[in-house]
């Protein structure tokens, strides 16, 4: 049996059902294999992935030649195919594109994806809204593990009657995210501060009940990173070699 047939085989019985009304929130992201980038080349074969925040299960998966192809046509064809952009779907900056959020909202979906310097102008623009509104609702989190405490600071700000370029027409920006991470390095006393934002065209009508949902789905976006783990350190694939550019996949 083929290695494509049985991962068609595996998602057929392991089915993830999608209700329209009880969305469920899903990570997008993608991971190089790094076994796969041939020696003189950067890029290699890349996998891309929606997994579930609530139990890290995977909705469905695709793939992608680093070398010529992109991660984010690739994450939107899956979404799509998937009928995922009906729920809540996470994911970086990268896919912060008018083609991606557009996808999502006109299925009345819900989005929620990184905003950092690859659009100068809509992050300009809400750093201003931050510097001069103050936050709906805000929420904090403290945790001890792995050697350091990190203490994390989340704040809710409502841009719904924000000027948005006409680019973003189809996307209906709604909710503005910051988070500022504070670690502290409990061996050394080292310390850090990074502040991140993401913006989403979720609805709060009553963001002090509702706002810690997506606090949690900023934080818990992450699971993807579980699988990506698993491949790294459990299957070791970062030191697998090999010419035959099939095997990776």
């Amino acid at each position: 049996m083929s290695l494509v047939k049985f991962e068609e085989l595996l998602f057929e019985h392991f089915v993830i059902e999608l209700d329209k009304e009880e969305k469920q929130w899903f990570a997008g992201d993608g991971k190089e294999l790094r076994g796969s980038i041939e020696k003189g080349s950067k890029r290699g074969e890349a996998l891309v992935q929606l997994v579930r925040h609530e139990d890290g299960a995977v909705l469905g998966q695709s793939r992608y030649d680093g070398k010529k192809e992109s991660e984010k046509p690739c994450l939107r064809n899956l979404v799509e195919a998937q009928n995922a952009q009906t729920q809540k779907i996470t994911a970086d900056a990268l896919h912060l594109y008018p083609a991606m959020t557009k996808l999502i909202e006109q299925a009345k979906g819900v989005f929620m994806i990184g905003l950092k310097g690859n659009q100068a102008e809509l992050l300009e623009d809400m750093l201003w809204h931050t510097n001069n509104n103050e936050p709906l609702a805000s929420h904090d989190t403290l945790d001890k593990g792995h050697g350091r405490l990190e203490q994390r600071y989340y704040s809710y700000f409502d841009v719904s009657k924000e000027y948005f370029d006409k680019r973003w027409d189809t996307t209906n920006f709604r909710s503005l995210f910051r988070v500022v991470r504070q670690r502290t390095f409990l061996k050394t006393g080292d310390h850090s501060e990074e502040t991140a934002y993401y913006i989403s065209n979720a609805c709060l009508p009553k963001p002090i009940e509702s706002s810690e949902e997506y606090f949690d789905a900023i934080r818990n976006h992450w699971s993807v990173e579980v699988n990506n783990h698993v491949r790294d350190v459990s299957l070791n694939e970062d030191n697998f070699r090999t010419k035959r550019n099939l095997l990776p996949r």
